[in-house]
């Protein structure tokens, strides 16, 4: 109770009705002390019966819109926002419907698609998506068109501010999307490729820390 306590003036700032504020502050304190995104978790670490605690959560994300509170924590003085792909693993939920397999191809698992800003050296979510292989197969979707619609979602937001992602995104259907969406975007590279100037000589890409450097 303590924790629910504590979080609930933060989660009243989210949250336009009070009544839900409330319910979300549970729903909350038990993710912080069961350290776990799984529902059965979360409802055995809340206050009372894990059956009771089980349904409640569940009204509580049938009433809510998890994605519009997240773009309520977007913070406007950011420089860039962050976009990064997790694997989420469910090796016991086989019968879960929207669990399919990771990149290993055995893992049970699905992928969280986070976006976020920095904040004193940590990340603040405001946006994401969830998708698997087995979603994928049954919407006859692709990767990619998760991708786009993350992006999609705080397009308005991030108006001149990079979109920054990891080397993964460096596929040219993605880099095309953003050019066409007029998205500024920074994608790290692997290590390996040699870059040279005009003359031939090799380019260290690297950069010390508050440096800017412009490379044609």
């Amino acid at each position: 109770m303590d924790k629910c306590t504590q979080v609930l003036p933060f989660l009243q700032d989210l949250f336009d009705d009070p009544a839900i504020a409330r319910k979300g502050a549970l729903v909350v304190a038990g993710i912080m002390k069961s350290r776990s995104p799984r529902l059965s978790e979360i409802a055995r670490e809340m206050a009372g019966k894990e059956a009771a605690n089980y349904k409640a959560i569940q009204r509580f994300l049938e009433g809510t819109d998890p994605r519009e509170v997240l773009l309520r924590l977007f913070r406007e003085e950011a420089s860039f926002v962050i976009g990064d792909p997790t694997e989420m693993p469910r090796p016991q939920a086989k019968k879960t419907e929207y669990v399919g397999t990771l990149s290993d191809g055995e893992t049970k698992g699905y992928w969280l698609m986070l976006l976020a800003t920095p904040y004193h050296g940590r990340a603040i979510p405001c946006g994401f998506v969830d998708y698997s292989s087995k979603t994928i197969n049954r919407e006859a979707t692709s990767r990619n068109q998760h991708h786009f619609a993350a992006f999609g979602q705080v397009k308005e937001l991030l108006g001149e501010r990079p979109l920054v992602l990891d080397r993964e995104f460096s596929y040219l259907e993605l880099l095309e999307n953003l050019v066409t969406e007029g998205v500024n975007f920074v994608i790290r590279l692997k290590v390996g490729p040699s870059f040279c100037d005009r003359e031939g000589k090799p380019v260290i890409l690297s950069v010390q820390k508050g440096e800017t450097r412009i490379l044609n």
